[in-house]
């Protein structure tokens, strides 16, 4: 690594709006460094984040936590309008560089809340009744799915869900399970990029090739990708793109994204209408004009977006599969352990959801909290029960060592009362 950590540290350190600037003229320089098992450089980024020292924290499936720079620039904009200084959205500055990070086109990016919000926008936007059908898994988080449901009851429009194979063998079983539910009524077909379920990397890009040879749309909840793996919706496809930056990301809580492809940011309705509603000459910044909003949040997803480039997706895309491996790898060697994610590696990411013969998963989540502070998520839904444990680049080695030990000794001899 060329850049001396400590100069870097003081720059990632600096409580300023100012820093992404600096950082940036740094960021040329450190190409050296960062491999996934560069302990000296992740350590490095570790310090950058809040999280207590006796905590290890693997839910960031659920909610990222961000690093210092980005609550710094939360705090500055708060204080700049506490002050009576116009708050503003630089919304070029926002929009360009999530495209510079996510790939697509700056003017197709929008600002909701979370995916619930954007996937909202996108079922209530489209013209829909009686007669269509929207085909959907059985793997949807109810951010993803719980819009084409009220569609459903109030539109009478039909719902078809799919069931996704678990432990998937491979890519071509998971688009099979959701291509074989597609009809001549279909008019939406609605998917996770990654299951929350099980952390599965769907093959979104082939299946927009076969919704758009039908003319079928394809909605995408993308909730997780994001921040976890090096994308580009530009080659990913398909006509909206939802997600959650407060993930993978790691921007503040109440910042999400949508991404509308041309021919829907001059058609599709709005859910929420104010000022510029109608003025399709404004594209899908239509969907931006939300009235008075929190605006502090997109100052803190400029710092999250710029802190992750800064880190480069590549090397954190790397480093998060890396001690996924550790953490799965692991799992697979405990006696009684089933693992639920994909068996095929090109379908996974940084998300691993297993269960334990003969325990409940909840149990052994309030076990790794209380006798090691262990932050973990167990996914309830759909009566499924599983543990899921999510790895990002604040985690380490030895907190993945110290988990593995926990959970092969609970498989053991049980939790206790």
């Amino acid at each position: 690594m060329t850049v001396d950590r400590r100069g870097f540290l003081a720059v990632l350190g600096g409580a300023s709006l100012t820093w992404p600037r600096t950082l940036a003229a740094l960021a040329g320089e450190l190409q050296e460094g960062g491999a996934p098992d560069d302990e000296l450089f992740w350590g490095f980024v570790r310090g950058q984040f809040s999280i207590p020292a006796d905590r290890i924290y693997l839910n960031n499936g659920t909610l990222g936590p961000s690093p210092r720079v980005v609550v710094d620039a939360v705090a500055e904009h708060v204080r700049r309008v506490a002050s009576t200084f116009p708050p503003g959205v630089a919304w070029d500055d926002l929009k360009g560089s999530v495209a510079g990070l996510l790939g697509g086109d700056a003017s197709g990016y929008v600002f909701p809340r979370n995916t619930t919000e954007a996937m909202s926008f996108v079922a209530h936007g489209l013209e829909l009744g009686p007669g269509d059908d929207v085909v959907t898994t059985d793997h949807e988080h109810i951010g993803g799915l719980e819009a084409w449901r009220l569609v459903e009851r109030r539109r009478g429009v039909s719902l078809t869900v799919a069931a996704l194979p678990v432990a998937s063998p491979s890519p071509d079983a998971l688009l099979e399970s959701v291509w074989s539910a597609v009809g001549p009524r279909t008019r939406v077909v609605s998917v996770s990029h990654m299951t929350f379920t099980t952390g599965t990397l769907f093959p979104v890009t082939e299946l927009a090739g076969r919704c758009a040879e039908r003319g079928v749309i394809l909605v995408v909840d993308g909730a997780h990708p994001p921040g976890m793996l090096d994308i580009d919706l530009s080659s990913v496809g398909g006509d909206f793109y939802a997600s959650s930056p407060h993930k993978w990301l790691l921007a503040p809580q109440g910042t999400g994204l949508l991404y509308l492809a041309a021919p829907w940011r001059e058609t599709l309705w709005p859910t929420l209408a104010s000022g510029g509603w109608d003025d399709t000459s404004l594209g899908a910044h239509r969907f931006n004009h939300l009235g008075t909003f929190d605006e502090s949040r997109l100052a803190g997803l400029l710092s999250a977006v710029e802190f992750v480039q800064a880190l480069q997706m590549p090397r954190v895309e790397a480093r998060v599969r890396y001690l996924r491996g550790l953490l799965e790898t692991g799992l697979a060697q405990v006696p009684g352990v089933t693992i639920f994610s994909p068996a095929d590696e090109s379908s996974k990411g940084a998300m691993v959801s297993f269960a334990v013969d003969g325990l409940e998963s909840i149990s052994l989540q309030r076990h790794l909290a209380a006798v090691a502070n262990v932050r973990t998520r167990v996914i309830g839904e759909y009566g499924y029960g599983w543990m899921r444990l999510s790895t990002h680049v604040y985690n380490t080695p030895a907190e993945i060592e110290r988990v593995l030990d926990l959970v092969s000794e609970a498989a053991r001899n049980g939790v206790g009362a």
